[in-house]
């Protein structure tokens, strides 16, 4: 059983509540940066909490407590206490029997709340069911995380092989097919950051880092991104950017079809037509949540 001295647990507990920074919450004001002076003084405890949680996330396994407390940068003790309080609130999920902790459903509850409120899915989804019906593809709703991976919103449409590894609320590292032109294109990423990324992502038939430039460059001229079975065999996609008014990249819309069924025609129709509700998008996003 993984437990800790209670006078070391009890020390470690009070520094983290009183805001003292710990490995974790030493990374986490780091990136905070500058905002830090306004949005006032990171609370070491809750920095913690959220470390431990990415740290399952990323997991594609349960970990134990050791493991938590390395993947976070926290004391072991600190690491167990908090898995255990997030347990206890129906977060997190143990196994008595590995004596190992995952993220628990209980957690999807969030996302919910949080798509509901923003606006977004009232917006996206007549157009995202639109598209799907009008040129018989999948239409998948992404958001940007950073400058490295999306998180699937939402998807429609038709299954595709691919598909069965799709699932909303999924993070996808990027720059992966016609996606990953598009976070290339309207992103914030050097070319040596982006040629580090492209090196340790998977596709069927990988371009060589000048051609997946050209892509972009591509990209950002037309305003659309296309991948003909590169990413997915047999599989085309088409990607459009959702901006910011500043013109920043906030999500993208991804197209997905058999290939011997977008031709150049069908290609061309398809691509106005996800502009155009990425325009709408574009268009509403300064009223929506987002977060």
């Amino acid at each position: 059983m993984d437990r800790e001295p209670a006078s070391s647990t009890r020390t470690l507990q009070a520094k983290d509540l009183e805001g003292e920074p710990t490995g974790a919450s030493h990374r986490g004001s780091a990136a905070a940066g500058s905002t830090t002076a306004t949005l006032g003084k990171p609370v070491g405890a809750i920095v913690a909490a959220a470390n431990v949680l990415r740290a399952l996330h990323a997991s594609e396994r349960p970990l134990n407590a050791s493991e938590v407390a390395r993947a976070a940068g926290l004391h072991r003790g600190t690491a167990y206490n908090i898995l255990r309080t997030l347990q206890a609130e129906g977060f997190v999920g143990y196994d008595e029997s590995t004596r190992s902790y995952s993220i628990s459903l209980h957690i999807l509850e969030f996302a919910y709340g949080v798509l509901q409120r923003s606006g977004l899915m009232d917006l996206a989804r007549p157009l995202m069911d639109t598209l799907s019906h009008a040129h018989g593809v999948s239409v998948y709703l992404s958001k940007v995380l950073g400058r490295s991976s999306l998180l699937l919103l939402d998807w429609v449409g038709t299954a595709f092989r691919t598909d069965l590894y799709v699932m909303v609320g999924r993070q996808y590292p990027g720059p992966a097919g016609a996606s990953g032109v598009i976070m290339a294109a309207f992103g914030s990423s050097t070319e040596s950051e982006l040629e580090a990324l492209l090196a340790q992502v998977r596709w069927y038939s990988k371009p060589s880092f000048p051609e997946f430039v050209a892509r972009v460059k591509d990209a950002k001229q037309s305003g659309f991104a296309v991948d003909r079975g590169t990413m997915f065999q047999g599989i085309t996609q088409v990607s459009v950017p959702v901006l910011s008014p500043s013109w920043e990249l906030l999500l993208i819309l991804t197209a997905a079809g058999h290939s011997h069924d977008l031709g150049d025609d069908a290609l061309g129709s398809l691509s106005r037509a996800m502009q155009s509700a990425a325009g709408r998008l574009s268009e509403s996003v300064r009223l929506l949540r987002l977060g």
